[in-house]
Order: C-alpha cells, then structure tokens, then sequence
C-alpha cells in the first residue's frame, strides 16, 4: 500500500513542479506562494473534514506534535518562496526539479543517519553516491 501513496505523491509534485515553473514568470513568488499555500491548507482541511466523518481523530495530538508540524510548516512556506523565485530566474524545468529533488534526497540521508540514528547498509551507500553523481551530471551537462 506504501507503494500507492508514493506514487501519487510523485505523481502530485511532478504536477506541482510543472505548475510551479509554468507560474513563477506570472506572479510574485511571495504572493505565488502564499496562493499555493493557503489552497493547500483548504485541501487538507477537506481532507481532515472527510476523515472525521469517517471516524479518525484528526485533532489527535502528541507532545510536539503542534510544535514540529509548526516547524514544517515554515519550511514548506519558505521552500515554495525559493522554488518559485528559482523558477523565475529562468532555470529549466529539466534541471531545476531534479537537482532539487535529488539534493532533498541527499540532505534528508544525512539528516536520517546522523540525527535519527537510521541504518545504512553497502547497497544505501552506493545508491547514495549515485545520487551525488547523478546530481553532478544533471547541473554540469
């Protein structure tokens, strides 16, 4: 099931990337991304709406829960501001979504096995490295 939701999270960025670059020579980034944004939160306060109505405790809450997704939040507004601006400097949809995506990729690694204390394996590596040159490849072409 896993499977499923990853796909349509790519499925929803790469449409997301795409509209993002086809907007940013539009509209201010600051005003593009607060739009972006301020829909988001209505599609998941749908979202939120329809799952209490099927019986899910939505406003269910942990210590930190409210402060980290606070956090997240101001990352995710701050990552819409200068992926917009990136777009509007002209960069190419081909370059700019990769070597954001790839470099998230590479930074999330890190921040998982030094922070979180996650495992790696001889396989994680090298896939790992291959990033870091698919990186090289896709911005020196």
């Amino acid at each position: 099931m896993w499977l499923f939701f990853a796909g349509a999270t790519i499925l929803f960025y790469s449409i997301f990337d795409f509209l993002v670059k086809i907007s940013s020579s539009k509209i201010n980034g600051s005003f593009g991304a607060f739009i972006m944004n301020f829909v988001s939160a209505i599609v998941v306060l749908i979202y939120m709406i329809y799952s209490s109505f099927q019986g899910e405790k939505v406003l269910s809450n942990k210590p930190g829960g409210i402060f980290y997704s606070t956090l997240a939040g101001i990352a995710i507004g701050l990552a819409s501001i200068f992926f917009i601006r990136m777009f509007a400097t002209g960069t190419n949809l081909s370059i700019g979504v990769p070597l954001v995506r790839i470099g998230i990729v590479v930074l999330a690694s890190i921040i998982g096995i030094f922070l979180l204390k996650e495992g790696v394996s001889l396989r994680y590596i090298l896939g790992f490295l291959f990033s870091l040159f698919g990186l090289y490849l896709i911005v020196a072409r």
